[in-house]
C-alpha cells in the first residue's frame, strides 16, 4: 500500500465539541488513488458493505475509458496518518467516508486494465480481440482470481479498445478529486455518514423517469403536472382530482402509446432508455412536441371527465393508477397503428374514434367489477401490477379493435400473459 500524494484545492474548517476539523479539497490521480487503498478498506465499522448490483454504477469501467467525470470520494484521516503543507497532501492510511461503492469497483478495473496491457503487449491485441468471452475467462481464470478481477470487467475493456489505439497510462493521467477530513470524531463521522447516504439514496424510479425527459417537455406545460419529488404514487391515485396530471403517468403512458403493449418501468429498463434514448424514443419524442403533448393533455383530461362521470371517486382512483393508464394507452397506440398506421397528422382523429367508443361503453367497463375482482387475486403469486396492465391493455384492444368484449375482469385475470399478447397482436 503506496501513501496517497494529492494537491491541495482548498480547505474549510468546522467546529465540533471544541475541537477543529479540517476538510481539505484536493486531486491527485486515480492510480496514485488505487495504489493506496488500504488493504482492510471495506472493513470500515460504520459503512455499509459493498452493494453487488447497481447497473449505474456498473457503467464505470466507460467511465474511465472515457475519462469522464467520477464525483468526488471522501476520505477521512487521522493527523497522525497526514502530512501537510500548503499545497500538498500526504496520507498515509484512511477510511472511506463515501464512495466505497466506486473506490470497489474503480480498485477491480484497475487490476483487469494491467491484466489487459499484461495480455496484449508483444503485439497480441489482434489476437485477444479475437477470442470470445467465454474463452478468455477459461483461459485467464487464474490471473483473473489472483488479480482480484473478473472477465466483465476486462471483457468491456477488450471491447472498447477493439481496433482502437490502447491508452497505457489512462489511470496515471486520470484526475479524481477527494475531500479528505482531518481531525473528525467518530460521532461525527456518523453524522456526515447518513448525511452523504441520504445525499446518494438509490434514486426514485419515477424520479428518474421525469428527469429523463425534462428536457425534451416544453418547459410551458410542466406546470401543468404534478411531480414524483412532491407527490407519491400511492397518495396520487388515492387522491387524484379530475383534470389531475401526474408527469410520470404521462411519460409512461406515452411511451406504452409508442410501443403498443404494456412496458414494465424497473432499473435496468430505465438504464437502457437513458442509454439508447435517441434510438428508443425518436418516433416517441414526436407525441412530446408542444402541439402534439397539448393533444395528449386534452385526451387525459377527457378520459378524466368521462369516467368520472360514470364512477365518481372510485372512476378517479382506477385512472390514477399507472397501470392502469400503461395499459389503457398500450392498447389505444395499438388502435392507432392498426386505424391510422401511426399517422401523427390523425392523432386527434384516433382521440376521438376512442373517446366515442367509450361512452358508448361506458358502463361495459364496469371499474366496480374490477375492484371487486381484483380482492380474489393471490398478490402473492403474481405481480399485480402487471396483471393490470395487460388485463387492460387485452380488454381496450378487444374494445377498439374486435369491437366487442364479452368477458367479465375476473375471467380477464386469470388469462396468462403470452394468450393476451397473441391474441392482440
Amino acid at each position: 500500500m503506496a501513501n496517497l500524494e494529492l494537491k491541495i484545492l482548498s480547505k474549510r474548517e468546522e467546529k465540533h465539541n471544541n475541537k477543529i476539523s479540517t476538510c481539505y479539497m484536493c486531486k491527485g490521480t486515480l492510480e496514485d488513488y488505487v495504489r493506496s487503498i488500504p488493504d482492510r478498506y471495506r472493513e470500515y465499522d460504520i459503512q455499509r458493505g459493498i452493494i453487488k448490483n447497481n447497473v449505474y454504477l456498473e457503467r464505470l469501467t466507460n467511465t474511465i475509458l472515457e475519462k469522464q467525470y467520477i464525483p468526488s470520494i471522501v476520505l477521512v484521516a487521522d493527523n497522525d496518518s497526514l502530512s501537510k503543507n500548503n499545497e500538498s497532501l500526504i496520507v498515509k492510511d484512511y477510511k472511506i467516508l463515501d464512495g466505497l461503492q466506486r473506490s470497489y469497483r474503480i480498485k477491480l478495473i484497475y487490476n483487469a486494465y494491467n491484466l489487459y496491457l499484461k495480455e496484449i503487449q508483444d503485439n497480441k491485441k489482434n489476437e485477444i480481440e479475437s477470442k470470445t468471452k467465454f474463452r478468455l475467462s477459461r483461459e485467464l481464470k487464474n490471473e483473473l482470481v489472483e488479480r482480484e478481477t473478473t472477465i466483465s470487467y476486462l471483457w468491456t475493456i477488450i471491447e472498447f479498445y477493439r481496433n482502437k489505439n490502447v491508452d497505457i497510462n489512462i489511470f496515471k493521467n486520470f484526475i479524481q478529486w477527494f475531500e479528505v477530513w482531518d481531525n473528525l470524531d467518530k460521532n461525527e463521522q456518523i453524522n456526515k455518514m447518513l448525511l452523504l447516504n441520504a445525499g446518494h439514496k438509490s434514486m426514485d424510479l419515477k424520479h428518474q423517469l421525469e428527469l429523463l425527459f425534462l428536457n425534451i417537455i416544453s418547459n410551458t406545460y410542466l406546470n401543468d403536472f404534478i411531480r414524483s419529488k412532491d407527490i407519491n404514487a400511492t397518495y396520487f391515485y388515492k387522491n387524484k382530482e379530475k383534470g389531475q396530471l401526474h408527469l410520470t403517468h404521462i411519460i409512461s403512458s406515452l411511451i406504452a402509446f409508442d410501443k403498443c403493449e404494456p412496458i414494465l418501468l424497473n432499473q435496468k429498463y430505465l438504464q437502457e432508455l437513458h442509454e439508447n434514448i435517441d434510438i428508443e424514443l425518436e418516433q416517441a419524442k414526436i407525441f412530446f412536441m408542444e402541439d402534439n403533448l397539448e393533444k395528449f393533455i386534452k385526451f387525459f383530461k377527457d378520459l378524466d371527465k368521462i369516467i368520472e362521470e360514470k364512477y365518481g371517486k372510485d372512476g378517479l382512483e382506477w385512472l390514477g393508477r399507472e397501470s392502469v393508464l400503461i395499459g389503457m394507452f398500450s392498447s389505444f397506440g395499438k388502435y392507432f397503428q392498426y386505424k391510422y398506421n401511426k399517422d401523427i397528422s390523425q392523432l386527434n382523429n384516433c382521440f376521438s374514434d376512442i373517446l366515442s367508443k367509450l361512452r358508448e361503453n361506458i358502463d361495459n367497463i364496469n371499474i366496480n367489477e374490477f375492484n371487486d375482482a381484483k380482492t380474489s387475486i393471490n398478490i402473492a403469486k403474481v405481480n399485480i401490477g402487471d396483471l393490470f396492465k395487460y388485463s387492460i391493455y387485452y380488454y381496450f384492444c378487444k374494445l377498439l379493435i374486435s369491437n366487442q368484449i364479452n368477458k367479465s375482469w375476473k375471467t380477464i385475470f386469470k388469462i396468462s400473459k403470452s394468450e393476451i399478447k397473441n391474441e392482440c397482436n
